[in-house]
């Protein structure tokens, strides 16, 4: 019953604007280089985005920053998630070493840009940390359970998800259900319980997407994604 009263609250716009590549970069070089992407990972990157977003908004408010609000916190994870896998582009091959090039190229071009301090430590985590492991086994610096920041933790959330429906697209209904029941076999293995939880709690929302994407792919007539260059002000669904 949860899971149908979330999906009503997403309207068409509102994937429109969740589909749209969010980004404050006023001389527009991370936009040129994400439009370097191959089309497969440009698409990877803003799914992964959004669905963090959505996330990031079940968040608790005792882990969102002071002095950030809930929706400045889930515009900064969906920044964070959609360059999640710059440093892979960045630097081939090099498993353990490209979120720490990520991290570092985002904030060599960020930090001179209107944005809080608070709100730049968000996005630096998420896209330094997201292949952390709840477990302690991930990487690059083997944190664990608490010390891996609620936001890089939705950004794995997202990232595995989007990962499992690639692989089955042409069973949408299926890559659901199996990519769900993926996610929560890893509860305290690669996931945090709190993490789950904001999954769990925009599951029907992130579905709902999901589906639209699979009637209609987010990219338009040119094959770029629809630049939106300023992040979402209001509330989603």
């Amino acid at each position: 019953m949860f899971h149908k009263r979330r999906r009503r609250n997403l309207t068409k716009k509102d994937i429109e604007h969740l589909t749209c590549f969010c980004y404050w970069d006023s001389n527009d070089f991370l936009a040129t280089v994400f439009s370097n992407f191959p089309l497969s990972l440009k698409r990877h990157c803003v799914q992964v985005g959004a669905a963090a977003r959505l996330m990031a908004l079940h968040a608790p408010a005792e882990a969102i920053p002071a002095g950030v609000t809930r929706e400045e916190y889930a515009n900064a994870v969906r920044y964070g998630s959609l360059y999640h896998d710059i440093g892979v582009y960045l630097v081939y091959n090099q498993r353990s070493f490209y979120p720490t090039a990520g991290a570092r190229f985002l904030r060599e071009q960020i930090n001179m840009q209107e944005i809080t301090p608070e709100v730049q430590s968000i996005i630096l985590e998420t896209v330094r940390y997201c292949c952390e492991r709840y477990d302690g086994l991930g990487y690059p610096e083997k944190l664990m359970a608490k010390e891996i920041p609620l936001h890089a933790e939705i950004c794995a959330i997202a990232n595995a998800m989007d990962e499992s429906m690639n692989v089955r697209r042409e069973r949408h209904a299926r890559a659901i259900v199996e990519s769900k029941k993926a996610i929560m076999r890893n509860r305290e293995a690669a996931f945090s319980p709190l993490a789950i939880d904001c999954y769990i709690a925009a599951y029907g929302e992130i579905v709902y997407a999901y589906k639209c994407w699979q009637r209609t792919p987010p990219f338009w007539k040119n094959g770029d994604i629809k630049p939106l260059y300023r992040p979402i002000a209001q509330e989603i669904g």
